[in-house]
């Protein structure tokens, strides 16, 4: 209803002789409404609304912003918008509320009209508190800052009384051993498990539904009998049995994760557990009108305990980085300096994240190559403070050298093999003997021996050339277990078994021998052939 014609109806009810409230209910408008205009005269009334359309509203400052969302997103919802505004400015001086009218004028303003899907779903029953956990997977695709396309896998937990909800996400499908790994994340993050959880079919977890008689993946069925939670398992095509979890899942994708930039899934899962408290378990659900968290206050203390919690929750993880050209290690949006010569062409390290201190692995001889405090920004690079102390601290040549030779055997051709690299290749002496450590580590000593004395009696002299020496003489082995051999089939053929050939007399080759004199005969004698 306009204004103007609701201040109309009003004073028109009025006169009629209506009280408040028979107006209010007439015109179906909040009895505070009817006080406020009741006595107020037109002139008043078109003050107040001419000061309140020229008056600039709160959201007006973010008026540019929201826009280029809108534009560049058609089916952004202003849920999405409001959780962006907190991420990107803290909290709001106005409500969700506010902003979802404020973004409906835009859209018809500007003409954007939002682009909607719609799908059905079924009310179902409301579980007791600690009973029950549901349980989906779900994909979708992102875009880098360069504009590369990724896809990025989720997966969702809800607690079905409370819908406190727990996300993760993931750069690879999900394997059997990543979705237990899910699962303890999820039940860390609710301090307990539920009785019960509800699964699609899925191939993770499920081989066959087998008539009833569920036929579970190895290692699911491990965890199952670890952990003994019951499981209901959803039959195909039958959404409204697991509605709760899809619309978690569906929520996650469309507030959280759609399209937001994605830079490595480290940096992904740390904001999304952020959007997690300050809006997915914030946030007051629609259904249950209650917030989750608060909800989920009390619903924690009917979970059941988790046995030894999962050797996984420890405070250390190992990750595996490239080093870039500039000796810098990426690690959630922030660059953490090696020392210089650490680079070489698809060179990987191993992070060891302990609190809040990162180590740099090497990850082909297991030695540390620096520690660094974890950055609390973004965008920031975490330098060495001597950088040329501490690439002092490597090891030098020498050291190098006792390191290789060691790994060799120590014979007199392993030393005269390393000492001429070091000769003819200083420059390059270090990788040259982490190549050959590489090589050598987990292959049979006899073997490596053999390709020693191979390389020295050719004067092969590179790491390169020792490498290959020993695959030549692993695949010559293989060759030679394999080597079979055959009788050949030399039989005659059945058509001309029948066939006999002309016995000659011993004096026609006797006479071929005597010279030019009997060559008449000799070719009368080889025509009769």
């Amino acid at each position: 209803m306009k204004r103007w014609d609701m201040f109309a109806k009003i004073k028109e009810n009025r006169s009629r002789g209506l009280n408040k409230s028979q107006v209010a209910r007439l015109l179906e408008i909040d009895y505070k409404t009817v006080s406020k205009y009741w006595d107020m005269e037109f002139d008043e009334f078109s003050e107040l609304h001419n000061t309140a359309q020229s008056r600039r509203k709160k959201v007006d400052k973010y008026k540019k912003q929201i826009l280029e969302w809108i534009k560049e997103y058609r089916d952004m919802s202003a849920a999405q918008i409001y959780d962006w505004l907190l991420e990107k400015h803290g909290e709001l001086d106005f409500k969700e509320r506010t902003l979802r009218l404020y973004v409906n004028k835009l859209r018809k303003e500007y003409d954007l009209p939002k682009v909607t899907s719609v799908r059905q779903y079924e009310e179902i029953e409301n579980l007791p508190m600690g009973y029950q956990a549901q349980v989906d997977l779900g994909e979708i695709w992102l875009k880098t800052h360069d504009n590369k396309r990724v896809k990025a896998y989720c997966f969702g937990m809800v607690l079905s009384h409370s819908r406190y909800k727990f996300v993760w996400w993931s750069d690879k499908p999900f394997t059997t051993s990543s979705f237990i790994k899910a699962h303890n994340k999820a039940f860390e993050y609710f301090g307990g498990r539920p009785k019960e959880i509800v699964y699609d079919q899925d191939k993770v977890l499920v081989v066959s539904e087998n008539n009833g008689d569920i036929l579970y993946t190895e290692g699911f069925q491990n965890y199952l009998n670890s952990l003994k939670f019951k499981v209901y398992l959803c039959r195909k095509a039958d959404p409204e049995s697991k509605g709760k979890v899809e619309a978690v899942v569906k929520y996650a994708k469309n507030n959280f994760a759609k399209h937001r930039k994605f830079v490595d899934i480290e940096s992904f899962n740390d904001d999304n557990l952020k959007w997690l408290e300050r809006t997915g378990n914030k946030k007051v659900h629609e259904t249950t009108k209650k917030v989750p968290a608060e909800v989920f206050a009390l619903e924690k203390e009917h979970l059941m305990p988790i046995p030894t919690l999962f050797a996984e929750s420890t405070d250390t993880k190992i990750l595996t980085y490239l080093v870039r050209k500039n000796n810098t290690v990426f690690y959630k949006q922030n660059r953490y300096q090696v020392p210089i010569g650490t680079y070489s062409p698809g060179k990987e390290v191993n992070l060891s994240v302990k609190k809040d201190c990162i180590e740099i692995i090497d990850k082909d001889t297991n030695e540390l190559i620096i520690t660094h405090k974890i950055a609390k920004g973004k965008g920031q690079l975490v330098t060495i403070d001597h950088p040329d102390r501490q690439k002092s601290r490597k090891y030098s040549c020498d050291e190098m050298r006792e390191k290789v030779l060691k790994s060799l055997g120590e014979t007199d051709k392993a030393i005269t093999f390393v000492d001429i690299i070091r000769a003819e290749k200083s420059r390059y002496f270090k990788d040259q003997s982490n190549l050959i450590i590489k090589t050598v580590t987990s292959e049979n000593p006899s073997l490596v021996q053999k390709a020693i004395d191979y390389c020295v009696e050719r004067k092969l002299y590179s790491a390169g050339m020792l490498k290959d020496t020993i695959q030549y003489f692993k695949e010559e082995e293989k060759r030679q277990l394999n080597k079979k051999y055959f009788k050949a089939d030399i039989s005659t053929p059945s058509k001309y078994q029948d066939l006999k050939p002309e016995i000659r007399s011993i004096e026609e080759y006797t006479n071929s021998l005597k010279g030019d004199s009997h060559s008449g005969e000799i070719g009368a004698n080889q025509r009769k052939c």
